[in-house]
């Protein structure tokens, strides 16, 4: 789990070139007359939004912020190497102006206020877009060539330029070249748009996937030599017609506007609250995964479209083999299997015949990413089964989810999908040489997992173990089954449910987000509207995986019970912020409390860094790069005890910085309110003297209005920092109390600790240290060749193996020990106690005493007056005795010889 280090460092926060890039607050701007007049950036208002919040985004380590209608840009790296030069010549200057006069200093004051007016102006750029409405989200493309810019409603297409050319020096908005998307489609008066997606097998990223709250997939395959491709959709999929279709040949067309669309009652249960793909396009993923369009309903319903493909696509090095193993492989099993159902053998066919498609073409090659990269293998999409597939779904989640809070809080918000890895072993089978495929898809699951979000926070982390894949509706002329086949029900089993937010944070506006982790494939961030939580399911991806690829019914439902029990999410809240209830400052429409979506770098400059914005406000948080190879269960010990570095010793955890809040900082709107409210005929006694009248009255009373209020907010930012000055206070002397601590322990290790009265002969300091040091390394040699010595004593004393005879000598005695010493063992069968010596010693014995009634009673029988004639000869009985003497003898050696053996075998094993 990763610790954090810091949070919002000084070179984004105010007064910092890097907070101007996110604040709205008026910049100051001088006109030739030497007069300073202040511009806002955005005065326009739009009424408060409830969707996704996404106005950052991130090409490398540059950023994109939209601000209303606004997107400005800026690369960290750059406001971190800026900074640090302020900072480096401001204590320059300081030092080199000691001893020097008045003069220099204010000369040398003058021209470093100008370097920094200079850097103030130089920490972003404005980027021009033709876009009147507030910007909600900003989504770039894979190459980083577009920037899909989304209002609630529009979608615009922006072509970035390359980062040398938005890096010089000249400072100056750039215009972007920008295009509508879909002028017809999407406009106001249609339904919103909630997401948009690059298709991961897009020809160099260019295709688009739109989704709207409707339920209207569209799919747009860009290309900036054919602005045609920006006006119509290549595919339109109108997902409430596909989920009651049965045949191919419908139409699954979106309406066409101004088309009366009539009632539907998919029209409340098919709301779209969020979509993504089951993959990324790796070459490791399974082969449907980059081809699946998850979507998630505002109700709770998952569907699944599958394969959802552009005209022309790209896939990787190992889709197409992948699939064409699995469904021949499938198609060979199912071929004379009476037992498979017949809509299984009609999906089976359908995908033969769609990858039979695949395979006989001939693809086209395209140039790569640079002149180095290999050419791209470009393939034209199958027409037959056809280019729309089944609607799957809606998956049920199993066990059902218990709500406890009202309906609105339980509205999914987001979904994130993981898929599942690629079969290794089916793809590589026959073949000689190792695949790397195994080491990329070591930590990786068989099964896909599906995280859903709530609105209230709560996440549910589910697997699909019977997977997704393609399926299309059958053709009208197929007459081998009914045009609809039965509704198979299809489920999601849910693993674990968590809690990501407090109750009292949710609001009608919380729309909780998810944000990949670019370290692990199964660690995410979530962002809501106070904070930023991190979740990792790496601790028990190892084991589930373990547990499916050697499954067995024999305790298998102890082994689950016990996973179930033992499979615990990490979960830590890396960033709260928590509202102020007092707060009474407006906020203007186009501004939202709530936390935009986050983003998460990973670079040498920056380290493992956190960004997010509130506000316009920046908040960031640096983290501690975890260590994947901890999160992970493993069946050896680690051989890391040592680090290549030592690290800083931290006595208090980290705090974030103090933001001081827009009242102090904030320029006062009395200046504003007198030009505005005050009628030209009045401005002149604004310089008399003030006259009781009853315009001054009101003039009075509005101005007072004005300034009550900011002296209200004043009066609660000062109260604000005196708690935390006393905080500060309380936590500098908790640091002192343990730094104090720490020095006691440090005098104790070295020695320094001890009083002068008759310890004068122990050596303190470095040379206590190097004799402790001296005394534990002697010691440890002498217990290292005592080890040595009882090891190769043993190795001489333990002679060779056991012989086969000796084995089942050894065998023999343990049965017999067993058989003796019986009483201790209470696990042993009953066929062993039966064959045990004492309980044939007392079958003896009581055959003996039967044996002595027995002739006792013949004896009786025969001889009634109790006298017995008959006499043996003394040499029989004497012969009779003797060899009863010898037979106990004998029997006595044997135990004798047994219970030796026994003590030296008990010795041996201690």
């Amino acid at each position: 789990m990763p610790k954090v280090l810091s949070y919002t460092p000084p070179w984004l926060s105010r007064p910092s070139p890097g907070f101007e890039l996110f604040s709205t607050t008026p910049k100051p701007t001088r006109s030739p007359g030497g007069t300073v007049k202040y511009v806002n950036d955005y005065d326009g208002g739009s009424p408060r939004y409830t969707g996704a919040k996404r106005t950052i985004a991130r090409r490398g380590t540059e950023v994109f912020v939209a601000i209303g209608n606004q997107i400005r840009w800026s690369d960290l790296c750059l406001l971190k190497d800026n900074w640090e030069e302020e900072e480096h010549g401001r204590r320059e200057s300081k030092g080199g102006n000691k001893g020097k006069g008045n003069s220099s200093n204010g000369t040398r004051k003058n021209r470093i206020e100008e370097q920094v007016d200079d850097r103030h102006g130089e920490s972003y750029r404005i980027l021009k877009v033709p876009v009147t409405e507030q910007i909600r989200q900003l989504i770039p493309s894979p190459k980083g060539e577009y920037l899909a810019i989304l209002t609630a409603h529009t979608v615009h297409i922006a072509v970035l330029p390359d980062s040398s050319h938005l890096g010089q020096p000249d400072t100056g908005p750039i215009r972007l070249k920008t295009h509508t998307l879909g002028p017809t489609t999407h406009v106001t008066s249609q339904s919103p748009v909630v997401s948009a997606l690059w298709h991961p097998l897009g020809v160099s990223g260019n295709c688009l996937v739109t989704i709207t709250a409707e339920a209207v997939v569209r799919m747009w395959e860009l290309n900036r030599e054919n602005r045609w491709s920006f006006d119509s959709p290549t595919l339109a999929i109108d997902l409430k017609k596909l989920v009651d279709g049965t045949s191919c040949e419908e139409d699954f067309g979106a309406s066409s506007m101004g088309r009366n669309k009539g009632f539907s009652a998919d029209s409340f249960e098919m709301e779209v609250a969020s979509a993504c793909f089951g993959g990324v396009g790796l070459d490791e993923e399974n082969g449907w995964a980059s081809m699946t369009l998850w979507i998630a309903m505002r109700e709770g319903g998952i569907y699944a479209l599958c394969p959802l493909l552009p005209a022309k696509w790209q896939p990787s090095a190992t889709l197409v083999p992948s699939l064409s193993t699995s469904v021949v492989a499938k198609v060979v099993s199912q071929e004379h299997d009476s037992t498979v159902p017949t809509s299984e053998k009609t999906d089976c066919a359908q995908q033969y015949k769609w990858l039979t498609e695949i395979d006989q073409q001939d693809p086209s090659l395209a140039t790569g990413e640079s002149e180095c990269a290999p050419q791209i293998e470009v393939y034209n999409r199958p027409e037959a089964p056809g280019p729309i597939p089944r609607l799957q779904g809606p998956f049920e989640l199993e066990p059902d989810v218990e709500d406890s809070y009202d309906d609105f809080e339980n509205l999914i918000t987001d979904i994130y999908v993981m898929g599942a890895k690629i079969d290794e072993e089916a793809l590589m089978l026959g073949e000689d040489t190792g695949s790397e495929l195994d080491e990329l898809a070591r930590d990786s699951l068989s099964i896909a997992v599906i995280c859903i979000l709530t609105s209230s926070g709560r996440l549910h982390v589910c697997l699909d173990l019977d997977g997704v894949e393609g399926k299309w509706l059958p053709n009208k002329r197929n007459k081998s089954g009914p045009l609809k086949s039965p509704y198979t029900p299809q489920s999601l089993t849910v693993l674990e449910s968590i809690e990501t937010m407090r109750l009292k944070d949710v609001q009608n506006t919380t729309w909780p987000a998810f944000t990949v982790d670019p370290l692990s494939k199964y660690s995410f961030f979530i962002t809501h509207g106070n904070g930023v939580t991190y979740l990792s399911l790496s601790p028990w991806i190892v084991r589930l995986e373990s547990e499916l690829q050697n499954a067995g019914d024999a305790g298998a439902s102890f082994r689950m019970e016990v996973f179930m029990e033992g499979s615990k999410t990490l979960r830590e809240s890396i960033l709260y912020i928590p509202k102020d209830e007092d707060r009474k400052e407006p906020i203007e429409a186009d501004q939202s409390s709530d936390l935009s979506g986050c983003l998460v770098f990973q670079d040498s400059d920056l380290g493992y860094f956190l960004l997010t914005v509130a506000s316009t406000q920046p908040y960031t948080v640096t983290l501690d790069q975890p260590n994947q190879n901890s999160l992970h269960e493993t069946n050896g010990v680690s051989t890391e005890r040592y680090e290549s570095e030592m690290k800083a010793l931290v006595l208090s955890q980290p705090r974030s910085v103090y933001s001081a809040p827009a009242s102090l900082w904030s320029h006062s709107a009395l200046p504003t309110f007198l030009d505005t409210h005050v009628p030209t005929r009045h401005k002149r006694t604004m310089k008399e003297e003030i006259r009781l009248s009853t315009a001054t009255l009101d003039l009075m009373t509005e101005a007072h209005r004005v300034l009550s209020q900011e002296t209200h907010q004043l009066g609660i930012a000062a109260a604000d920092l005196f708690r935390r000055c006393e905080r500060l206070q309380d936590e500098f002397r908790d640091q002192i109390r343990r730094a104090n601590d720490v020095a006691y322990t440090v005098d104790q290790i070295t020695g320094d600790d001890a009083d002068d009265l008759g310890e004068n002969d122990r050596p303190r300091g470095n040379a206590g240290l190097e004799q402790r040091v001296e005394n534990v390394m002697s010691r440890q040699t002498d217990l290292n060749a005592r080890a040595d010595m009882l090891r190769r004593k043993l190795a001489r004393s333990g002679g060779k193996d056991l012989s086969e005879k000796e084995q089942a000598w050894a065998s023999e005695v343990d049965r017999m020990e067993l058989s003796i010493l019986d009483e201790g063992h209470d696990d042993k069968t009953e066929h062993q106690l039966s064959n045990s010596l004492r309980q044939r010693y007392e079958g003896v014995t009581q055959l003996k005493e039967d044996l002595l009634s027995q002739v006792n009673n013949a004896t009786k029988e025969a001889h009634p007056d109790g006298v017995e004639n008959v006499k043996l000869p003394s040499e029989l009985r004497k012969a009779k005795v003797a060899q009863v003497m010898g037979l106990l003898h004998r029997e006595s050696a044997l135990v004798d010889a047994a219970q030796n053996r026994l003590e030296k075998l008990s010795l041996s094993s201690i």
